[in-house]
């Protein structure tokens, strides 16, 4: 398969580059040309765009279009991934230089951590091309597993029923990643795990066509465990909302002009918040649910410090978490990955990772934080 022609970088892209800060870019040397060089890389992709960093190896925007179709697959042709093995590979169109490989991300899943995406799988199913682009590196970010399996999991899930709203003409949502200010390292792999991640959600509402209907939805790129009330089964989004006074910290830390991005994807620059016109409670299936005992369940296991500390909680999993034997198989994953860390370091020992306090967080609307950490094959969302 040939690489395709939307490479190599931004270097001759000058709209993109409005986008990005100088952060992103590198000063010239004498061997190079006299210009500043793009770390971007810009991919199209069939359903989704990435601005892929060459410097921290994931992405720092990953923009997709929600519409009436997003998550359904062809019914002649239906993806069901409990029952196919996930794709993951490297891009073609990076070099591989600047991608991590699978067996470097099984290091930080000792840790854990895991292969977070950017364009959810399940909401581009509609062929097998498509849905297999969702696997490659370039769409892939290090992300804390409770974290990936859970709270980022009713995020996606929040945006794809936007769908169902019919006052809404236009629905665009923007992946994206705050880099750490360290590298960090997981038995010898070294790996910038970003500090947070967030959503930027921009509407175009058919009554009001001239006004950008926006939010952020921010979180801390650790183990954020939900609680599920068995008579009540929400999960109201409101408190990861940034506040439209927060946006200038926003873009500060971020790297992102808000307004050049808005204004490449072709919406107003006048922006409103659309948090008291939307339902930002997320009624959760029971799909869900199950889904939140089993993100409870990654990070029980992976963040035991002792060998006795792990047999206690794989034995209390198998017995007491109420998921079925045969959709234990990652859960395994992690407690092999956990067990073969903790003999490594001896049983005494836990991973650092090393995160700055450099960053004002005072701006990012996280209550109850817990100060555990990081994921790859999670819990197979379809």
């Amino acid at each position: 398969m040939e690489s395709r022609k939307y490479l190599p970088s931004l270097d001759n892209l000058s709209h993109y580059t409005k986008i990005f800060s100088k952060r992103y870019f590198i000063s010239p040397t004498l061997s190079h040309s006299s210009r500043h060089s793009s770390t971007i890389l810009y991919l199209k992709k069939q359903e989704f765009d990435i601005f892929y960093s060459t410097r921290y190896k994931y992405p720092i925007l990953v923009a997709e279009t929600i519409t009436s179709q997003t998550g359904k697959d062809d019914p002649n042709a239906p993806i069901d991934r409990r029952i196919i093995e996930d794709p993951f590979r490297q891009d073609i169109d990076i070099p591989t230089k600047y991608q991590h490989t699978i067996e470097e991300y099984d290091s930080y899943m000792e840790y854990g951590g895991s292969m977070g995406h950017n364009a959810p799988a399940g909401q581009h199913k509609t062929n097998m091309s498509i849905w297999s682009e969702t696997f490659l590196m370039s769409n892939l970010t290090p992300q804390e597993i409770v974290f990936n399996s859970g709270l980022w999991v009713l995020m996606e899930n929040w945006c794809k029923n936007l769908n169902r709203n019919r006052n809404l003409i236009k629905i665009k949502v923007i992946t994206g990643s705050i880099p750490n200010k360290r590298d960090n390292i997981f038995n010898g792999v070294i790996m910038n795990v970003p500090e947070k991640m967030y959503k930027i959600v921009c509407l175009q509402l058919a009554s009001h066509p001239k006004i950008t209907a926006m939010e952020i939805f921010i979180g801390l790129n650790q183990p954020y465990y939900i609680s599920v009330n068995p008579n009540k089964p929400q999960f109201n989004l409101k408190p990861f909302l940034l506040s439209t006074s927060q946006y200038k910290a926003f873009e500060h830390e971020s790297g992102i002009s808000l307004s050049a991005l808005l204004e490449y994807y072709g919406f107003n620059k006048k922006i409103q918040p659309f948090r008291n016109h939307l339902n930002l409670e997320l009624n959760l299936s029971s799909g869900l649910v199950i889904l939140m005992n089993k993100s409870k369940w990654f990070g029980k296991i992976v963040y035991s410090r002792t060998l006795q500390e792990l047999e206690n909680k794989w034995v209390t999993f198998q017995t007491e978490s109420g998921i079925p034997q045969s959709e234990m198989q990652f859960h395994h994953e992690y407690y092999e990955l956990t067990k073969k860390r903790i003999i490594r370091e001896g049983n005494t020992k836990t991973h650092t990772h090393y995160i700055s306090n450099s960053i004002t967080k005072k701006y990012i609307p996280i209550s109850k934080r817990t100060s555990k950490r990081s994921s790859k094959r999670t819990s197979k969302k379809n």
